[in-house]
């Protein structure tokens, strides 16, 4: 993630051209239901919802007819229960190859959203590499540590002309340990996430050294292309959201003129969903944490044509994006954006969900000798707040060392097993039932000093985490 004493990051972008599509054949995955015969059936690839589908409401937030607590996918519609949202993690390890390692990297992040790959192009690779060439000898002539800039002077012995417009073209960094941490920065941030996500981006340059990445996309886009379906980030029902916009981008969005911003604050991970060759207007928003309905106070929310200078000037390209307050943070839970829009001259709604921290860890060892009880039950510091652990076929028990009243979560992968989740005050008497979800079992006002008990259904094994939360 980029750090404000790390990296330093910029972005020029073009608007692209407009074109008139027909919306459901185009968006209706989850703009609305689309009738008609005829319609595009999807294969389930990973990210590409049902082209057709209800209205969006609550309790059924993707339309598809199955009820979020029993969806595999609940923000994907997906009404025959692929596994559109089944993301494989973690990334591709790096090779050392710069060129193979970005592609890849890029690749993995664009597949799991049901875009196109891109491939490395050598001409555009070869003006990065020429402008971080020139980025790395203006610092040296000028004793600054590092110089990251889209220009170049070329009154300099060392700049060129197709550095220079390399420069403009690309999304640039400095401060990653390699390629794929850049790529990964990039993401995290939301002006140069933009570029990298557009449906029509096939070729793409790349360079790498001392610290310093470029990424040309623009002359490898096609910006006639049209979104196939919503682009929404953070990855729909995905459980490996990074709860925080490191900041140190620029444009800023958390500053009030992105244009013009001596400091760039971090703040919580920024939602964006991509409309690409749709016109966009009308748009409020919201983001909420779905276990507490508690609202992320947001800074503002921009869109493609909004009316601030920066939304005129294209920066936002085909995207409508919720900016959280500076200074904000996501808990280790569930979240949903919520984007009202008018899109093409008919409202609509998009709602989906995702989970912030990394997934569940399926490779915990597991205690093979000892059967847990009430009596041997482990003691949790509640300062602790997560613990990862592993069903082997025992259940565990957990006992809380504090005073107080608490929350308790337990996440696990549905996909290795069906876990469960009960908790007992401190004479061992069991308290409510807890709410259910896909992945997910929660209990409100567990007391302190009580037990918990995760086991496996019908001997179901697997990793889980549980946190824990004073109330």
């Amino acid at each position: 993630m980029l750090g404000p004493s790390s990296n330093r990051v910029t972005v020029h972008a073009t608007t692209p051209p407009r074109l008139a599509v027909a919306l459901c054949s185009l968006l209706g995955a989850a703009l609305g239901a689309c009738g008609g015969e005829g319609s595009p059936v999807p294969a389930g690839d990973l990210g590409i919802p049902d082209a057709e589908h209800g209205p969006v409401i609550d309790g059924d937030i993707d339309g598809d007819g199955v009820p979020d607590a029993m969806d595999n996918c609940p923000s994907l519609a997906n009404r025959d229960q692929r596994a559109l949202c089944d993301y494989p993690f973690p990334p591709p390890e790096p090779t050392g190859v710069v060129s193979e390692d970005a592609v890849a990297r890029l690749n993995f992040w664009r597949d799991l959203l049901g875009l196109a790959p891109v491939t490395e192009d050598p001409a555009l690779s070869r003006g990065c590499q020429l402008h971080l060439d020139y980025l790395q000898m203006y610092a040296a002539d000028h004793g600054a540590p590092y110089h990251l800039a889209h220009e170049e002077d070329a009154s300099l012995p060392y700049a060129s002309a197709e550095g220079a417009q390399a420069g403009i073209d690309s999304v640039l960094s400095y401060g990653q340990s390699d390629v794929g941490g850049a790529v990964d920065g990039w993401i995290d941030t939301l002006y140069h996430r933009l570029p990298l996500f557009h449906p029509g981006l096939r070729r793409v340059g790349v360079a790498f050294e001392d610290r310093y990445a470029c990424m040309l996309y623009r002359q490898g886009t096609d910006g006639s292309v049209v979104a196939p379906h919503p682009i929404l980030w953070p990855l729909a029902d995905a459980l490996y959201t990074n709860p925080q916009f490191g900041g140190a981008e620029s444009p800023c969005p958390t500053a009030d003129d992105p244009l013009d911003a001596a400091d760039c604050p971090a703040s919580a991970a920024i939602p964006s969903i991509g409309l690409h060759g749709h016109r966009i207007a009308g748009v409020t928003s919201a983001f909420t944490r779905v276990d507490t309905g508690e609202a992320v106070p947001i800074f503002r929310t921009y869109f493609d044509g909004g009316p601030s200078p920066h939304e005129q000037m294209g920066y936002l390209d085909g995207h409508v994006a919720i900016v959280p307050e500076p200074m904000s943070t996501l808990a280790p839970t569930q979240y949903e954006a919520r984007i009202d829009a008018t899109i093409d001259g008919e409202a609509r709604t998009f709602r989906w969900r995702f989970r912030v921290g990394g997934g569940v860890r399926q490779d915990v060892a597991c205690d093979v000798f000892r059967r847990m009880n009430f009596d041997f039950a482990r003691s949790i510091d509640v300062t602790a707040a997560s613990i990862q652990a592993r069903i082997c076929g025992e259940p565990m028990f957990y006992r809380l060392r504090d005073d107080g009243t608490y929350r308790v979560t337990l996440e696990f992968d549905p996909r290795v097993g069906e876990l469960e989740l009960h908790a007992y005050d401190g004479s061992q008497v069991e308290l409510g039932v807890p709410t259910v979800e896909a992945g997910v079992r929660r209990l409100e006002g567990v007391p302190g000093r009580g037990f918990i008990e995760v086991r496996g259904r019908d001997g179901a094994v697997g990793g889980h985490r549980l946190l824990i939360e004073r109330l």
